[in-house]
């Protein structure tokens, strides 16, 4: 921060000496601005010291709604930062008709954004993960996601409204894609923090958390991908082929198919799980430990899985909502579907599982 601080210092008196110039040379407003806009080194200067506005908002926004960084956050600031700045470069030679100072300016603020976008969806995962979160907090992430939502939308209202008033394919185009794509994620990402409330005031006992989870990223992902398809094909017919997009309509796709086949496996497993995972006889109860391992209960009645291990079949159930292997051994609970790689997590966070294995 005191470096941008000796940076925007540095520019106010840079910029303030070029327009201290501009009027005591030319002497007249008109002529001034003349020269102003006209002068390469002028105008270098005015577009830095823009530039060292937005970035005096980005970081007066953090500080506002999210505070002091954690490491976590400030990682995947860097590790998105340098893909995006190339994925953006890629989208300029595309659109290089359309370079423009107005054009700099709107990428720039674009990837400012997305980067406070990154580090929202970074937060709603620290505060699911960390057992007492001040209610200041909860504030704070409810307050900037509505921040950004707004953000999304009224940048999206005026490269739409752009593009019906010209009716012809422009940048705009990208600017209305990639905020489509940002409110989206928006509503998701509350949608989900909304569910972890809720799974909170119950205590702990939704069942169906994670469920609803995995619909809410599967329906996420189809959009995605519809937007990713629609945006390729217009950009191929009128500008050629988009390379920027070519890797995140892959990795879209990818995940929205992973989805699907966690969804049939997981369906395909609990859809007869009376005849599949036989019930425990009193014997097996007897000779083992009586206490279910995901919820720390005692059993009378229970459900044994093919390695030979009992749980309640409540319990069962939700714990193959997120995850295929048995809780204790890690053994496939069906060993002849799929391979190693059904390990992964129904609603994609198998962090949640650990945690119940834990405890």
């Amino acid at each position: 921060m005191m470096r941008l601080q000796t940076y925007a210092g540095l520019s106010v008196l840079a910029t303030l000496a070029a327009i201290y110039h501009a009027f005591s040379s030319r002497g007249q407003f008109y002529p001034a601005t003349v020269y102003l806009s006209t002068s390469k080194v002028c105008l270098v200067l005015l577009l830095n010291i823009c530039l060292v506005i937005m970035c005096i908002m980005w970081q007066l926004t953090k500080l506002v709604f999210l505070g002091s960084l954690r490491e976590a956050e400030v990682e995947r600031l860097n590790e998105q930062s340098w893909r995006e700045v190339m994925e953006i470069l890629f989208a300029i030679t595309i659109f290089r008709q359309d370079f423009s100072v107005m054009f700099l300016a709107m990428v720039t603020a674009l990837l400012l954004i997305k980067s406070l976008h990154w580090l929202a969806q970074k937060r709603v995962e620290y505060i699911e993960t960390t057992p007492t979160v001040t209610m200041l907090s909860h504030v704070r992430i409810v307050s900037f996601m509505g921040f950004l939502l707004l953000v999304d939308c009224l940048f999206l209202y005026n490269s739409v409204i752009y593009l019906i008033q010209t009716r012809q394919a422009s940048v705009s185009l990208f600017f209305s894609f990639e905020y489509m794509i940002l409110a989206t994620t928006t509503i998701s990402t509350f949608v989900k923090y909304v569910f972890y409330v809720s799974d909170m005031l119950m205590e702990g006992q939704w069942e169906r958390k994670a469920v609803y989870t995995f619909y809410l990223e599967l329906i996420r992902d189809l959009l995605h991908l519809s937007m990713y398809l629609g945006f390729f094909l217009v950009i191929f017919v009128n500008y050629g082929v988009p390379l920027h997009l070519i890797r995140e309509l892959y990795e879209t796709f990818r995940n929205f198919k992973s989805r699907i086949a966690d969804y049939i496996r997981y369906r395909n497993i609990t859809s007869n799980m009376n005849d599949r995972f036989p019930d425990a006889t009193p014997e097996e109860l007897n000779a083992s430990d009586a206490t279910c391992i995901i919820c720390r209960e005692e059993m009378t009645t229970a459900k044994r899985l093919v390695c030979g291990h009992l749980f309640h079949v409540h319990c069962l159930r939700s714990w193959l909502e997120r995850q295929h292997t048995c809780p204790t051994c890690r053994a496939l609970v069906i060993p002849n579907e799929g391979g190693p790689t059904t390990t992964r997590s129904l609603a994609g966070a198998p962090r949640q599982g650990q945690l119940i294995f834990m405890f």
